[in-house]
């Protein structure tokens, strides 16, 4: 809402308007009954565009113009001459921008454009060196990670892979639409636009990461799910299977050439890095689901040693009063005071530890790839310190089928009737999604994967609703191993 020096109100709005007011019949404006609403029409009015949202305006700088500046909510600013004559020119639009956070952004291997996505629900690509958009493509849902395939996946250099905040993935073609071909180099602003080419629905939350194996052949997506999907590359992207991660995933990273093993790093938001053969495209699953559950796969998991350290320091008081016992036993007449002094003098020879300082909520997961053969590199958030730690210790997923029938709520319950390939089992909750109060049971079936651990063996993967057999929960368990 804005007044104006020639007693007109001005006023924008969500509806991509701009209407100008007399003030003066606003002014001397009465109800004609109760409701105290008087109705009137606009002195002026311009609507600029359809998904248009305008929330800000302010005029021009220069005197006795009618050149105001408005901004839209929806990534723009627009020039709009609000003279309202005859020879009034066209809103015009001066920078189009994203609206939302950019969350997925790539570059072309054989040209100077760049491709982003964000959660405005827009795909746009821009020339660099120009410095001008090309071309935008709007969708429902937002974008939350993008690729540009390599020249090997489509040799015409314009294939875009997009995930969406859905689960859904698009694959989108730049092409010129003066000559209907791929773009491969640089064209003119407004001689590109996005076609879709195919449309995937992987997942059922935010797709995070989108990766090519290193031949090409392969692709895989991964979610906040937990799950990562693999997919033959060609003409028509065909759907392999997936495999069930610990953790919503931050990232995927494929070995390289340099490596034997052709190998899928995955990096959990929640600290878990797992790692997965690449899987065979013409693997066939059991019919009734696409997961993967036979795929050979390595885990690592940062977690706590708080309660080692706890362990420890109590370890050391137990030693410390058998010390002080034998002490008395040695010298019986010796008094408190010298017992506790010849005590600490054997304390005082113990190397003290620094203290551990352990962050709440832990440190997450940045970015992940590999160094060497059975290594990689992981950076991790520490605000303000940004660390990078080599890893080199796996441990291997052993690939398990496991049923669970139980009513388990609680952290540390004892969990009946679990069977682990076929053999009846002792378990223990050790964590668990909540069941939606609409569902009718807590009863879990089918938990599938696992991994071994010194002491413990923990499984995760996704349970049914006993009765409704709809809703598909998320739990981890632990069993000791005597």
């Amino acid at each position: 809402l804005r007044l104006c020096q020639d007693q007109k109100l001005m006023t924008i709005g969500s509806d991509g308007a701009v209407r100008g007011w007399n003030l003066e019949t606003i002014d001397t404006a009465d109800a004609v009954d109760d409701s105290g609403l008087f109705e009137i029409e606009p002195m002026n009015e311009i609507i600029i565009g359809r998904n248009v949202n305008l929330y800000s305006m302010v005029k021009s700088s220069i005197p006795e113009t009618s050149i105001w500046f408005a901004q839209d909510s929806n990534g723009c600013i627009w020039k709009l001459d609000l003279s309202f004559s005859n020879i009034t020119q066209d809103p015009e639009c001066l920078f189009s921008f994203h609206a939302g956070a950019i969350l997925g952004m790539d570059v072309s291997e054989s040209s100077h454009l760049m491709a982003t996505t964000a959660l405005d629900s827009s795909v746009r690509v821009f020339d660099f060196l120009s410095k001008k958009e090309l071309t935008i493509c709007r969708f429902k849902q937002g974008g939350t990670t993008l690729t540009w395939a390599s020249d090997m996946v489509n040799t015409a250099g314009g294939l875009l892979v997009v995930g969406f905040n859905d689960g859904v993935v698009r694959l989108l073609e730049l092409y010129n639409t003066q000559s209907l071909h791929v773009v491969a180099g640089r064209t003119r602003s407004g001689d590109a636009e996005l076609r879709l080419r195919q449309a995937l629905k992987p997942h059922n939350a935010p797709v995070t990461a989108i990766a090519y194996e290193r031949t090409r052949k392969i692709m895989a997506t991964g979610s906040t799910d937990s799950t990562v999907f693999f997919f033959t590359v060609g003409e028509r992207y065909t759907p392999i299977g997936f495999v069930t991660v610990p953790g919503p995933v931050q990232g995927l990273e494929w070995s390289p050439q340099s490596h034997e093993k052709n190998t899928l790093l995955i990096f959990c938001q929640n600290g878990h890095v797992v790692e997965v053969q690449c899987p065979d495209p013409g693997a066939q699953t059991d019919g009734n689901t696409f997961q993967l559950s036979d795929l050979p796969t390595m885990h690592f998991c940062f977690s706590s040693i708080k309660s080692r350290i706890k362990v420890i320091k109590e370890e050391k008081k137990k030693e410390r009063e058998k010390r002080l016992k034998k002490l008395k036993e040695q010298k019986p007449d010796a008094t408190e005071e010298e017992l506790r002094e010849e005590e600490k003098e054997e304390d005082e020879k113990e190397e003290e530890l620094p203290p551990l300082y352990i962050p709440s909520p832990p440190s997450p997961l940045h970015c992940c790839f590999y160094s060497t053969p059975g290594s990689f590199w992981l950076s991790m958030g520490s605000p303000p310190l940004l660390t990078f730690l080599v890893i080199t210790a796996f441990m291997e997923l052993l690939p398990c089928i496991v049923f669970v029938n139980c009513i388990a709520d609680t952290w540390g319950n004892f969990l009946s009737n679990v069977t682990i390939n076929g053999q009846p089992e002792i378990c223990y909750l050790f964590s668990m999604e909540e069941l939606p109060k609409q569902h009718c049971s807590k009863k879990l079936h089918c938990v599938s994967s696992a991994y071994e651990m010194e002491d413990d063996a923990q499984f995760w993967g996704w349970g049914q609703c006993g009765k409704c057999v709809k809703y598909l929960n998320r739990i981890i368990f632990s069993k000791r191993i005597n």
